[in-house]
C-alpha cells in the first residue's frame, strides 16, 4: 500500500471514529454508569480541603512499596471491605469541553486508526472481512483493556457495556472506511526461473 492510502485510510477511520463517539458521548450514551454525588458541595469541599495535588486515588490505600506486614495487609482488606473507591481529582480544571481534549481525542484517533490501516493493508481478505476486523479491534479493546478498570477498580457495569458498545459499533464504522482505502497490494509472485 501506498503512503499516502495508508495516510488517507487512517485520516479517514479516525474522522469517522471522532464522529461516532461525538454522537455517541453527546447523544447514545450520555451519562449511563455515573452516579451523582450525595451532598455533592460538602463531599467537593472536603476533597478540595483534603487533596491538594491533581491525581488518581484509590481508598483506602495501602504503601505497597513499603512491604507491609501480614497484620497491615489483613487491616488492609478489612478497610477495603468496609468500602472502597476511585477518585480522578482535578482541585482546579479548565472547560469539560475543551479545543485541547478534543485535539488530543482525534490525535489518539488517528493512531489508532493509522495502526488498524496498516493492519488491515497487509489482509488479503474481501472488504467486509477487513472491515469486521476493525470492529474486532474495538472488542479486543474493551476485552483486553477496558475490562480490567470493571473487574478491578469497579467501574459499573453500565458504563462498561456503553463503553464498549461505543468503541465497537465506533471502529466498525471507522473499519468501513479504512478497509475501503487500505487495501492490500497484490501478492508477488516470484519469477519462473
Amino acid at each position: 500500500m501506498h503512503l499516502h492510502r495508508w495516510l488517507l485510510a487512517a485520516l479517514a477511520g479516525a474522522v469517522v471514529m471522532f464522529a461516532w463517539s461525538a454522537l455517541s458521548h453527546t447523544t447514545l450514551i450520555r451519562g449511563i454508569g455515573f452516579t451523582r454525588v450525595p451532598d455533592e458541595d460538602a463531599v467537593a469541599s472536603q476533597l478540595r480541603t483534603s487533596i491538594k495535588e491533581e491525581g488518581l486515588y484509590f481508598f483506602p490505600g495501602i504503601d505497597w512499596d513499603a512491604k507491609p506486614t501480614a497484620s497491615e495487609n489483613a487491616a488492609w482488606q478489612a478497610r477495603f471491605r468496609a468500602g472502597n473507591g476511585l477518585i480522578v481529582y482535578h482541585p482546579s480544571s479548565g472547560d469539560p469541553v475543551s479545543p485541547r481534549k478534543l485535539v488530543q481525542q482525534f490525535l489518539c484517533d488517528l493512531l489508532a486508526a493509522a495502526i488498524a490501516a496498516l493492519l488491515v493493508s497487509w489482509m488479503p481478505l474481501p472488504y467486509w472481512k477487513r472491515a469486521l476486523a476493525v470492529g474486532a479491534m474495538g472488542v479486543f479493546g474493551c476485552v483486553g483493556v477496558s475490562a480490567l478498570f470493571w473487574t478491578w477498580y469497579g467501574f459499573g457495569d453500565a458504563f462498561f457495556a456503553a463503553h464498549c458498545f461505543d468503541k465497537i459499533v465506533g471502529w466498525a464504522l471507522a473499519g468501513a472506511a479504512i478497509a475501503k482505502l487500505a487495501t492490500p497490494r497484490a501478492p508477488q509472485v516470484a519469477p519462473a526461473g
